[in-house]
């Protein structure tokens, strides 16, 4: 197992001066927003800078069809121009936004309202837009979505408190799905036609239609028992869902865990030499790659602070922390940096020094 730095190898790397809140990397284009609402695209085969915009923020959520970028931040939905940045329309949206999706020919949107005195959210709206940005539905719950995909049959709303479970919007018909004796959900994920979704009790299920199954740790695991932790970021990957929790494990069906010292912040599969789509775990540990199959230990990647986002496509896999900082890691500069080995070098350190004093000239 090789330890090296995530600063060694990136072939990239790219300073938002503010915690990343969404990433979309899709072939070479890269988009990334910040909590201050500042969107970037850079072109990761290069690492050129292709346009920047400046929105309200915090930027919630990213989603893409063929022209353009949606952009839901602060309480507004955007269609932005995937080409040069420049914004074609806007919407306001109830509440403060949550999630976009483009799916069915129309642009989807989620917001919720929180109230203070009570320490929860009372309402959420879900928004359908067509793509010129006339509103064509809406309808308001009292549940916030905390994850927003879709399978063969449709949308798929994963809902926290009181009904839980997940709501099917299907031709333009709300129907919800209980999900029997399982927390409220957490996050999601979907791939395959199907919806992966983590729950606040450490439990997983999968939605395909109307059916729904749930596991609680992974077949021949060491562990046992109820967790009681909750799932911060849950992976598919042919038939074995892979789950990463507040308290540090990484469980996947296939039949392994892994154990970090922090919350799993965000899980991806990504490249590795000697593996074609290894699982990438971000915790606040750093950065661990692991074999899909087998969970074993291939890389380490140390860094200054956590990362929280990630996202891959092709043969790169690009992760931003939560001070700003984004890594483009492709796959054939990984190998050569694996290759060589660790090497002595002072970049983290340099990076964290002149970050500071950004920061200090900013305030």
């Amino acid at each position: 197992m090789v330890e090296l730095s995530l600063n060694a190898v990136s072939s990239f790397s790219r300073d938002l001066s503010a915690t990343c809140t969404a990433i979309s990397l899709e072939g070479f284009s890269l988009v990334v927003g910040s909590q201050d609402g500042l969107l970037i695209s850079w072109d990761t085969s290069t690492g050129a800078e292709r346009w920047r915009v400046s929105i309200d923020g915090p930027i919630s959520d990213i989603s893409r069809d063929s022209d353009y970028l949606y952009v839901v931040a602060s309480s507004s939905l955007f269609a932005i121009s995937e080409t040069d940045g420049s914004i074609i329309w806007s919407r306001g949206l109830e509440g403060a936004s949550d999630y976009v999706l483009v799916a069915d020919g129309s642009v989807w949107a989620t917001s919720s309202v929180y109230e203070i005195e009570i320490g929860d959210y009372t309402e959420s709206t879900i928004w359908r837009f067509d793509t010129s940005g006339e509103l064509e539905q809406r309808w308001t719950i009292a549940e916030r979505g905390w994850f927003f995909g879709s399978d063969r049959r449709g949308l798929v709303l994963g809902l926290g408190r009181p009904r839980c479970g997940v709501l099917r919007i299907d031709q333009g018909n709300l129907g919800h799905l209980d999900i029997p004796d399982r927390g409220p959900v957490t996050c999601g994920h979907s791939y395959g036609g199907v919806v992966l979704l983590g729950h606040s009790d450490g439990w997983t299920s999968m939605v395909e239609g109307l059916d729904c199954t749930s596991w609680l740790h992974a077949p021949g695991s060491v562990n046992s028992g109820e967790s009681g932790s909750p799932v911060c970021s849950v992976l598919g990957h042919d038939g074995y869902p892979i789950s990463g929790l507040e308290d540090g494990e990484t469980r996947s069906n296939g039949g392994w865990n892994h154990s970090s010292n922090g919350p799993v912040a965000a899980l991806s599969l990504g490249p590795h030499p000697s593996d074609d789509s290894a699982v990438w775990v971000c915790s606040s540990d750093g950065v661990v790659v692991l074999n899909r199959d087998t969970g074993d230990n291939l890389l380490e990647l140390a860094h200054e602070c956590r990362v929280v986002k990630c996202d891959s496509s092709n043969e790169t896999i690009v992760l931003a922390d939560e001070r700003g900082g984004v890594y483009s890691i492709n796959a054939d500069f990984l190998a050569r940096r694996v290759k060589e080995g660790p090497v002595e070098n002072d970049d983290d350190d340099k990076t964290t020094r002149m970050r500071e004093r950004l920061k200090k000239l900013r305030e």
